[in-house]
């Protein structure tokens, strides 16, 4: 598995142009996270795609759940965040991103 680094485009007023990253199942995504970073899925291939964002929390020696949920098969789209740093974020302040099926699948990423 290869770590792939993703920054987030800024959010602005006149708009942005976000560069989609092709995902595949035997990466990471590392994404920088301060909290108000929204992702954004769309899947164009056969075959749905669950997504999973690792959540490196533990609450009394109980590890929190990591956020699952699945981009449809051909058009899905979703949307995704923002994530709470405190819950979601590794020590070096980001969120791990991975897919389960990489069949045609991007993901983009915006801070607000």
């Amino acid at each position: 598995m290869a770590n792939v680094i993703i920054t987030p485009v800024v959010a602005a007023q006149g708009g942005i142009s976000a560069v989609p990253q092709t995902m595949a199942a035997a990466d990471n995504y590392i994404v920088r996270n301060n909290g108000r970073v929204l992702l954004f899925f769309r899947k164009t291939g056969a075959g749905a795609a669950t997504i999973t964002v690792v959540s490196p929390k533990v609450v009394s020696g109980l590890a929190v759940a990591e956020q699952t949920f699945v981009v449809a098969a051909t058009t899905g789209e979703e949307w995704a965040g923002p994530f709470n740093p405190d819950t979601f974020n590794d020590s070096s302040g980001d969120i791990d991103v991975s897919t389960s099926e990489d069949t045609g699948i991007t993901m983009d990423s915006v801070q607000i």
